[in-house]
């Protein structure tokens, strides 16, 4: 089955290269005082959010390498691993932090260039999704990098997302949000393409602004002020962003 181009690896791996650099140089700014500060998520360091960046990394490696191999490697064993391997990691100075993320994005990154071309549908095991092709790999990738990179706290934006990103993510986000029976019903419209995104059933608010604005309101980023509700109330109240 063919697929968009936006979903081709080849096209989304110099995006992903381009957010890893951003990364490491606002990483690389970070003291050991500063990685044990608070991150946006509850409960977690900027060290937490590092570590957990650097074991994402490793465990899409974990699937390239399955699908390239034939080899039974899951992306994690369960959720148990996935936890402890960011608790104990979490801890560590800023510079060990650092060295462990930029290797394993960057073992990544040498992955995903070198991986066959005709091994992308190969399915692997997602934690949590069992069986899916591992050409999600460097999407969801570029997902944890630009959305975790703002979780840092150190100035990465929802603004400052790559517009590509944005426009993808908003679609994916939203089709998502479709298949929640508990998200209430709106109507989502970015001032970008002002394409109108139903989801829900029934009447709801008409949810309006900037593309970055909106996606960083629907995973838990911002807090939607700069954005518009028709009729005037409040925003509707979205479920919990998955870490």
């Amino acid at each position: 089955m063919p697929h968009d181009e936006k979903d081709n690896p080849a096209t989304l791996l110099p995006l992903l290269r381009t957010s890893v650099d951003r990364l490491l140089a606002t990483a690389a700014a970070l003291s050991d005082k500063d990685v044990r500060g608070p991150s946006l998520l509850p409960g977690w360091t900027r060290g937490h959010v590092l570590t957990h960046l650097a074991r994402s990394a490793d465990s899409r490696t974990r699937l390239l390498t399955s699908a390239r191999t034939g080899a039974d490697l899951p992306q994690y064993a369960d959720e148990n691993q996935r936890e402890r391997e960011i608790e104990e990691g979490a801890g560590r100075p800023a510079n060990a932090l650092l060295d462990d993320m930029a290797t394993a994005l960057r073992r990544f990154l040498s992955a995903a260039e070198d991986h066959p071309s005709d091994a992308w549908d190969v399915p692997v095991r997602w934690l949590g999704g069992g069986l899916r092709p591992v050409r999600g790999a460097v999407a969801s990738m570029l997902r944890e990098v630009e959305v975790h990179h703002t979780d840092l706290d150190a100035g990465h934006r929802p603004v400052h997302w790559p517009a590509s990103f944005t426009a993808r993510e908003l679609e994916t986000t939203t089709a998502q949000l479709r298949t929640e029976p508990t998200v209430p019903p709106m109507t989502l419209c970015a001032d970008e393409d002002q394409v109108p995104r139903v989801i829900g059933n029934g009447p709801g608010p008409r949810v309006a602004g900037p593309a970055a604005e909106l996606l960083g309101w629907l995973t838990g980023r911002t807090d939607g002020h700069t954005l518009t509700v028709e009729p005037r109330g409040p925003l509707p109240t979205l479920p919990t962003w998955r870490s």
